[in-house]
């Protein structure tokens, strides 16, 4: 769809209206047009009476209730991170709940605004209901229940069933649920259904006026950062609302906090936050939340990811780029000495765990992807996600390097070595992440020992390939416009995961598209920047706040797993709307560059005041509409080009006249798609055999991470060979889309099959608690040797038989990492992540590594080195029970 056709959809209109590309299809077949003082969305608006104050009609944000059930006041509905939820936002003072099932999954659920009931103020009574009955004939006929989440549960024990949650009356204190408490369920009427009701508060982001409409009326002092003022007031309302949520996110320790719901700092999100706006507006703020992210050692913390944290996850070099705009906007010498060090201590330790010497391309978790059923097939666990190579993460990794490269050439030394392993990051992206006949780059590569590259497409890490230059100019002109984006903005990925509800999944997060509409900007699409700023201004505008997240079907804030105000990176992205897209400020370590991109309906006049920029304070001024700067003074001189070096001290003023012509440009609006579900495979009789997949009207066969056939049956043969084979099937529907790969097949010899014991070990690996494991500690057998005869060279896969309960599978920094050693040569590390809270008892395989044995007798060593200290640095502990070695099949 180019900009003019986006334009007949809401006919002609006049220069006051922005966004001759913003009319887009709901759910209900309605658009949105957004002018220059107004969100207009079928029967709803928002307008800006003022620069500082908003109303609208659109549903008020209202409070959330997470919760669950418990069965004797303990928790075991649902393992961690899955809950209930409901909204506070009752009819006529009361709420009834839907009829809840014990430890099932509450279906997805996508309500649209229309539906919402009025907003209500005052005390709701809401009723819980519970149905236990599928518990209670467990009881019956087995005697007992197995939970989803912790031991069975014996029918003579059961004392009641409670209630657990997140706001008041609730609350996730366990201890208090006993008998009789305000917590517990009762069934008054024995036909299975308990219920108990509850008061709660009635609380709304924001008041209403005596209209009922909601209203955000400025009262922070906002005064100290840079002033603007346009022709289009509901873009300088807008900023001002997201200033004064700046204001709002800093804590009393003067960091900023993630949102409205998080009062914690998080490294990445506080690095997203100053990437797209806050480093060049609250520096201070900026450099107190990266240095809290700084651990003990000197070493940047991730503090969120799957399966214990760091190596499972990577992208905690957000910071690095964070740091980087820290010094390029304040030309501070001694932060860029000391964030340098910081960001080499952890480059150097990813570079020994983390990087992938074969294809150049850095492992872990996909960048805030982190909820691993929201964004990966049901099959990868954590030592899988820690394997696989992602787009998004290997982008932030590449800008890593790129300013490791800057910063040390700063600092008078040499660049080389960062610049080594940048080049060696984008050539790898671009060998084995690009999808060339797609025009964008694949989600990420997964598998076992064979990878394969997922060919969905990922927003955030295509925009962070245009950013920092891993696209070059023709791959990011073709990225702008070929990009999958749907009509409420740029989803996380796309296609979707049909089982899955929104929330990263089928999701839009309005600091995805604060670094897209950025990358558009970049590649001159002014179809997409149009896109991307109508996607952040319509949300903020009927939202009245910079919501975490929206759903994409419908482009409203209920409908995802979870949401907070006030996101810090949303915040960043309605800010990078003027100081990186309609202002077009680039900041280098010596210059302040002005690249803006304003699109013809966005024409105008916009002044910024105040704007500090190392010693100078500026006035800018973008005149007219265009692709690139026509002209540009310095206090009425003329600048060669639209750029102010980094030593201009005191009071300037700048103006930019724009060249009135914006060049042709597409983007690619797609429906709201699922893919396939992933075909669940088994091997019987040499054969592939699976259940049919709806929608797929064809099955291909991978096998070791190439596909091989194309079948429309649910079986296919498969051949062993002399070595170990992995297949795999993707179910693929009648548009082309295909599903997830299945988990691996391993097909393979037994002889090609060995086990490696620890040194003196005789224990049974199939068993648990036989004494043959090995723990290792940071203080104990800290060196294990596996002595091993290979009867036939070859190259190996190595992975070891593990136990860690130091956490659970979704959370927690003690992911156990151990270098493997083979005849005293360091291949590489193998890590262990969490198999879930204090379970020692479930043994499964580590990532894997391969390398080449000769027939003979090796001795493989598992080490505890400097390199594999985890986040923790204190609990690094795994049950160890064998190495298993796998011979791959010759090619």
């Amino acid at each position: 769809m180019d900009a003019a056709g986006a334009a007949m959809k809401v006919g002609l209109f006049a220069a006051a209206y922005i966004g001759a590309g913003v009319a887009f299809a709901q759910a209900r077949d309605t658009t949105f047009v957004i002018t220059d003082t107004s969100v207009v969305q079928g029967t709803f608006s928002a307008i800006a009476v003022t620069r500082d104050r908003i109303e609208t009609n659109y549903p008020r944000a209202p409070r959330e209730v997470m919760f669950k059930f418990s069965i004797n006041g303990q928790d075991n509905e649902f393992p961690p991170g899955t809950d209930h939820m409901i909204y506070v936002r009752p009819r006529a003072g009361k709420i009834t709940t839907p009829i809840y099932q014990f430890g099932r999954v509450d279906a997805p659920r996508t309500p649209a605004p229309e539906d919402a009931p009025p907003s209500e103020e005052g005390t709701a009574q809401v009723t819980f209901r519970l149905d236990m009955r599928p518990v209670l004939a467990s009881f019956r006929g087995r005697g007992s229940y197995d939970p989803p989440n912790g031991p069975p549960v014996r029918r003579r024990d059961f004392t009641g069933v409670y209630i657990v949650g997140n706001a008041e009356p609730l609350t996730w204190d366990f201890s208090v649920l006993e008998p009789g408490s305000p917590f517990e369920l009762t069934d008054p009427n024995r036909d299975g259904i308990y219920t108990v009701t509850l008061p709660f508060e009635s609380i709304y982001t924001r008041p209403a006026d005596d209209s009922g409409r909601a209203v955000w009326v400025r009262k922070r002092d906002i005064a100290r950062f840079p002033e603007l003022v346009s022709s289009q007031r509901l873009i300088d309302a807008l900023y001002r609302l997201s200033l004064e949520e700046l204001v709002e996110l800093r804590r009393d320790d003067g960091a900023l906090m993630a949102g409205a719901k998080w009062e914690g700092i998080w490294t990445r999100d506080v690095s997203w936050g100053a990437l797209l706006g806050m480093a060049p507006i609250a520096p201070d703020e900026v450099r107190r939340s990266l240095l809290v992210k700084v651990d003990s050692s000197g070493r940047i913390i991730q503090d969120t990811g799957t399966g214990g944290s760091w190596p499972v996850s990577t992208d905690r070099m957000a910071w690095a780029l964070a740091a980087w705009e820290l010094y390029a906007v304040t030309g501070d010498r001694e932060w860029l000495r000391q964030c340098y060090d910081i960001i080499r201590r952890s480059a150097e330790d990813d570079l020994a765990v983390a990087f992938d010497s074969a294809t150049g391309l850095f492992r872990g978790e996909s960048s805030f992807l982190d909820w691993r059923e929201q964004s990966y097939p049901a099959w990868m666990d954590p030592r899988d996600i820690y394997q696989s190579q992602s787009l998004g993460t290997n982008a932030l990794h590449h800008a890593t390097y790129t300013v490791l490269s800057r910063m040390a050439a700063a600092l008078g030394e040499s660049p080389a070595r960062w610049d080594s392993v940048a080049t060696r990051v984008r050539q790898g992206m671009n060998t084995h992440l690009w999808l060339s006949e797609n025009g964008y780059y694949g989600q990420f590569r997964y598998g076992r020992v064979h990878h394969s590259l997922s060919p969905r497409a990922e927003g955030l890490g295509e925009a962070l390939a245009i950013i920092y230059g891993v696209a070059g100019n023709e791959q990011r002109e073709v990225l702008a416009r070929r990009v999958p984006v749907v009509p409420f903005g740029v989803p996380s990925f796309w296609p979707y995961i049909g089982d899955q509800p929104p929330y990263h999944n089928a999701g839009i997060w309005p600091q995805v598209v604060g670094f897209w509409t950025w990358a558009a900007a970049e590649a001159g699409n002014a179809a997409a920047v149009e896109h991307g700023l109508a996607s952040i201004h319509r949300a903020a505008a009927l939202f009245l706040t910079n919501k975490e997240n929206m759903v994409a079907a419908s482009g409203h804030f209920e409908g995802t797993e979870l949401n907070s105000d006030r996101l810090i990176g949303s915040v960043g992205a309605n800010l990078a709307t003027v100081i990186r897209v309609l202002f077009g400020m680039r900041f280098e370590y010596d210059r302040l560059a002005f690249r803006p991109v304003v699109p013809r309906a966005y024409d105008g006049e916009r002044t910024l005041r105040n704007f500090r920029y190392r010693g100078a304070t500026l006035t800018i001024t973008v005149r007219g509409f265009g692709s690139s700067v026509a002209t540009a003074t310095l206090d009425g001189r003329p600048l060669p080009k639209p750029e102010i070096p980094a030593g201009l001290t005191g009071a300037h003023t700048i103006e930019l006249t724009m060249n009135g012509d914006v060049m042709a440009s597409s983007l690619n609006v797609v429906a709201n798609r699922s893919a396939p579900a992933t075909p669940l495979v088994a091997l019987r009789g040499g054969r592939l055999v699976w259940r049919p997949v709806p929608r797929a009207v064809s099955y291909a066969i991978y096998q070791n991470g190439r596909r091989i056939s194309v079948t429309t049956s649910a079986q296919a043969r498969v051949e062993q060979g002399n070595g170990l084979a992995e297949y795999q099937v993707m179910a693929v529907d009648a548009s082309g889309i295909g599903s997830f790969l299945s988990e691996p097949i391993r097909v393979v010899p037994a002889d090609a099959v060995m086990r490696a014991e620890p040194a003196g070990s005789d224990g049974d690996p199939t068993q648990a608690d036989d004494g043959g494991s090995v723990e290792l500690t940071t203080g104990t057998n800290t060196e294990v040797h596996f002595p091993i005869e290979v009867p036939v060279a070859g190259v190996y896969a190595i992975d070891a038989r593990y136990a860690n309960g130091s956490g659970p599978i979704n959370s927690g920094d003690k992911a156990a990492i151990r270098s493997l050693v083979v005849d005293g040569t360091r291949v590489g590390s193998l890590v262990m992540p969490h198999r879930g809270a204090d379970l020692w008892t479930d043994w499964g395989y580590s990532s894997v590594l391969t390398t080449w044995l000769s027939q003979g007798s090796h001795t493989l060593t598992l080490a505890y080195t400097n390199v594999d200290r985890n986040m923790n640095g204190a609990v690094n502990r795994a049950l160890v029970d064998h190495l298993r070695l796998t011979r791959l099949a010759e090619r």
